[in-house]
This record gives C-alpha cells, sequence and structure tokens, in this order.
C-alpha cells in the first residue's frame, strides 16, 4: 500500500504535537492530573484549575492518588454504614488540592455522583471537618471490601470523616456531613457562583426566616434539587417546582420534607424528622421567594 508522504508527516505531526501538550499539561502544572480517562476508577476533575480551560476536563488515576500522603482514620459514625467501626484510608481534599492546583478565587468544590446527586463543600467547611476521599477500607479497595462485607458498593469514590462535629445549628437544623458515594467527579467552583444562584429574591434581614431557610436549603436541599446549571439533579425537581409546592401547598410541603415517606411510601427522598414546626417553615418562606405571588394554580403532588 502506497502512503502520501506529505498526509504521512502531517498526520505523524498532529500526534507529536497532541503528545508534547498533554505533556506540557502535565509538567507545566506538576500535577496528577491526566488529558484523557484509561479507566472508570479515573476521577474527573472540572472548573477552576491551574491548566483547565472552561468546560475542560482532567482525570486522576487512582493509582496516583495512592501515591499522595494517605490519612488513616477509624470511622464509627457514618450514618451510611452503620455498625463496627470502620477503618480507612484516603486523601484529604487539602492533600488534593497541593496536588492539582486550584486557583485562588476556587473556594467551593461540588462532587458529582453516578445518581447526580451533587455534595457541596465550601472552603470553611472543608478547614473544619477534614473530608477524606476513601481509597480504602479495612486495607481493601473498595469493590473488593464491599463485596467480602456484602455491604453496598461505594466506588469509585466515597467521601468520609475521622469525626464529625457540626460546626453550626440555625433553628433545629445542625451542620450535616456530605456523604457522596459512587463519586465520579470534583468540580472546583466558587460559592458567589453556586450559592449566589440560590440566594432568596428580595431582601431580607439576617436572621429572618428567608435567611435561615437559605442555609438550610444551601447544604441540603442543593444536593437532590437544581436551579439552572447548580445542584443536583437526582431528583429531578427543580428550585421553581419547590417553591411552587411551598407557596401553594405550605401544609404539604413542610410534611414531604419532615418525612416524605410519610407523604409516600415510595419516595427516595431523605427525611428530617428532626426539624420542627420553625424550622420547616422557615425552608417554605425561603423557597415561597423564588415564585411571585398570584392567583393560586392547582399542581400536583409528587408521586416518588
Amino acid at each position: 500500500m502506497s502512503h502520501h508522504p506529505i498526509r504521512t508527516l502531517l498526520l505523524a505531526g498532529s500526534a507529536v504535537i497532541a503528545a508534547v501538550s498533554a505533556l506540557a499539561f502535565q509538567s507545566s502544572q506538576n500535577s496528577i492530573l491526566h488529558t484523557t480517562r484509561a479507566s472508570d476508577s479515573d476521577l474527573e476533575i472540572t472548573g477552576l484549575v491551574a491548566g483547565l480551560e472552561p468546560g475542560q476536563s482532567a482525570w486522576i488515576r487512582r493509582a496516583d492518588l495512592l501515591k499522595l500522603p494517605q490519612t488513616r482514620a477509624t470511622i464509627s459514625d457514618d450514618p451510611d454504614y452503620p455498625g463496627p467501626p470502620l477503618h480507612v484510608s484516603g486523601v484529604t481534599f487539602e492533600t488534593l488540592a497541593a496536588a492539582i492546583h486550584p486557583l485562588p478565587q476556587s473556594d467551593l468544590i461540588d462532587a458529582l455522583c453516578t445518581d447526580r446527586y451533587r455534595a457541596h463543600f465550601p472552603a470553611q467547611y472543608i478547614a473544619q471537618h477534614h473530608p477524606i476521599l476513601v481509597l480504602t477500607i479495612e486495607g481493601k479497595p473498595l469493590d473488593i471490601w464491599s463485596k467480602q462485607a456484602h455491604q453496598y458498593d461505594p466506588t469509585p469514590y466515597v467521601v468520609m470523616y475521622p469525626h464529625f462535629v457540626p460546626a453550626f445549628k440555625v433553628l433545629s437544623h445542625e451542620d450535616r456531613p456530605q456523604l457522596p458515594d459512587n463519586l465520579i467527579r470534583l468540580n472546583y467552583s466558587t460559592q458567589a457562583s453556586t450559592f449566589g444562584a440560590i440566594e432568596p429574591h428580595g431582601t431580607f434581614p439576617p436572621n429572618s426566616p428567608e435567611q435561615i431557610g437559605f442555609t438550610i436549603a444551601k447544604q441540603n436541599c442543593l444536593r437532590c434539587h437544581f436551579m439552572g446549571e447548580y445542584g443536583g439533579t437526582k431528583s429531578g425537581r427543580d428550585w421553581r417546582s419547590l417553591s411552587t409546592w411551598a407557596r401553594e401547598q405550605p401544609a404539604f410541603f413542610k410534611r414531604y420534607v419532615h418525612n416524605p415517606q410519610a407523604v409516600d411510601p415510595h419516595a427516595h427522598m431523605e427525611g428530617s424528622p428532626e426539624y420542627d414546626d420553625a424550622t420547616l417553615s422557615a425552608l417554605a418562606a425561603y423557597f415561597r421567594t423564588f415564585t411571585a405571588t398570584g392567583p393560586s394554580t392547582s399542581i400536583k403532588e409528587p408521586t416518588h
């Protein structure tokens, strides 16, 4: 078979340029980021990270994560894993940041899971709680441990805490551990963009029900519900749907948040049975700010 010499040279040159670009991407940042995905266990990185263009992804190999300084902890208070204490090891978010170099303006990480759940980790939350990206449980990779322990498989990654101590409380909402599992991506962004998208519509004093509800929604509701591009899409219901329920059917809204399964036995949403009426009312007041007042409309209660 004959080859066109110029075409051959162009193809070879393109391959060399691509290879050099990939090497430059890594060496310029002295990081563990790769421009291509090699395995399902690679952790995707997006957002405000040195060397990444807007919309670009990079990946970290599990083997590279294991080369970073490891934190070991005994986990005895994780609600997702009741039973005997678990001995885990992994990489703290602080250690990971030192390896991949987020841009200075990044003060928020959101962790996307396979079911479109998104946990949010503000910078102050990371500094207070030191979340660990877990790589081994009882000395074994997560998938092997889960098979041997006959427990749910949280692969490729899960987040745990050495010992979670709540840092704040508003009404009956207490600071909660963000516990994503089946985690596939970390996105580095800003609180101004993410939380700014869900600020209550209107002007309200700091201790008003609307502002208290905002504090709760940032940590609780944004995991599974979304406003535009921000938040999780696990539930399939956006901020305005929640606002409509809070405005048109406040009693239903509060019952559902308090105990979804009491309203619908097939509901997947995690309840908040510790929320008292003042807390539920604050959350409803916050969500009502996203829909204008007007004639009452008929809305359908969720069936799942």
